[in-house]
């Protein structure tokens, strides 16, 4: 099994380094760092840091986007990371979430996102890029030849995940985890790769969820969902598996997350989500399509060995609910959970 753990630090750079190396020293597989610039520093620096304060783990833009920056500018940051840490990089890349909404933006159309990635990987290649009209290629006398950045695309419906197929190397999967969720998700990377001509089994795939810890699974539950709500609602709402008569209640609930105070920085907003999706009927609904990542250390492991059974084997985890609770957190994970697992 592979983790990764996709960290929203609000505090200093000093921060940074206690807990990278804890999870690079317990075998964590990728370092997820955030581009929210009216939330957290400056995703570049703070990768160049964390990539000086480790050695092992990949470190993975998680996510950026197609419109803070310009491809040139974007392909340059990842290259120089490179230089620092090489084979560790990775481009996670998706339209745009609290990056934009957080500024007053709106999120990237699928048809840019898919051609900014083109651009980029063109760039990484030292091919000529095309780019809105543009054609331009990175002019360093010294550019790596082959560097070997995977590109990863959040995925929350069908329209990304078809073309995630096509130009992608990996997607963070957040379509739900209920069985028939899972065989849905599965049928259509399928398709989508068929269509493109290429194998599924060059993908990396990442089942991108929460833990949610407590004494035990109930306690746990009163603590949190443990399953990411709002991209059901973003972009569209069809083909993500959501029943029509609930789909008002869904927007009713996801109303305020593009709140950065309420989203992001209100330790008891899970406590609030939980008492919201009682109000409005969505609970059980919600329930059935979380990993049921709940309780003590070995009740999460043993529950991740019966979904890497099932073949999900690769999980990322978002640790950002509580800046407060962030290091213990990630104790319990690297600590109490991963020495549990078969780790690759």
């Amino acid at each position: 099994m592979k983790i990764a753990l996709n960290v929203l630090q609000q505090g200093p750079l000093s921060d940074g380094p206690e807990w990278w190396s804890l999870v690079d020293n317990a075998g964590v597989d990728v370092i997820g760092l955030p581009d929210s610039p009216a939330l957290v520093r400056e995703l570049y620096v703070v990768a160049a840091l964390c990539a000086e304060h480790t050695s092992r783990a990949r470190i993975m833009t998680s996510v950026t986007n197609p419109l803070s920056r310009d491809p040139s500018v974007t392909a340059a940051s990842l290259l120089s990371l490179e230089e620092i840490a090489p084979g560790r990089i990775a481009f996670g890349i998706g339209t745009g979430d609290s990056a934009m909404w957080g500024v007053g933006m709106h999120p990237a159309t699928v048809a840019q996102l898919r051609d900014y990635i083109v651009a980029v990987k063109a760039l990484l290649a030292g091919e000529e890029a095309h780019y809105q009209g543009r054609k331009f290629r990175m002019q360093w006398s010294d550019l790596p030849a082959g560097a070997d950045i995977p590109v990863i695309v959040p995925v929350s419906g069908p329209k990304v995940l078809r073309m995630a197929c096509e130009v992608s190397d990996g997607m963070l999967l957040s379509m739900g985890f209920g069985p028939d969720n899972v065989d849905y998700v599965r049928s259509l990377v399928g398709e989508g790769c068929e269509a493109a001509g290429r194998d599924p089994g060059e993908l990396e795939l990442w089942w991108n969820s929460e833990i949610v810890f407590g004494d035990g699974v109930e306690d746990a539950l009163s603590r949190g969902i443990g399953a990411n709500t709002e991209w059901l609602t973003m972009g569209t709402l069809e083909g993500k598996q959501i029943p029509e008569h609930l789909r008002p209640a869904l927007l009713q609930f996801n109303a305020d997350t593009h709140n950065l105070g309420s989203e992001y920085q209100d330790e008891s907003r899970q406590q609030a989500l939980i008492a919201r999706a009682r109000e409005l009927g969505l609970y059980e609904w919600l329930l059935a399509r979380a990993p049921g990542l709940w309780g003590q250390p070995t009740d999460v492991a043993n529950r991740l060995r019966e979904l890497e059974a099932q073949g999900m084997d690769c999980w990322m985890f978002y640790i950002g609910r509580s800046e407060s609770d962030r290091m213990n957190q990630l104790r319990l994970i690297c600590e109490g959970v991963m020495p549990l697992l078969d780790i690759d």
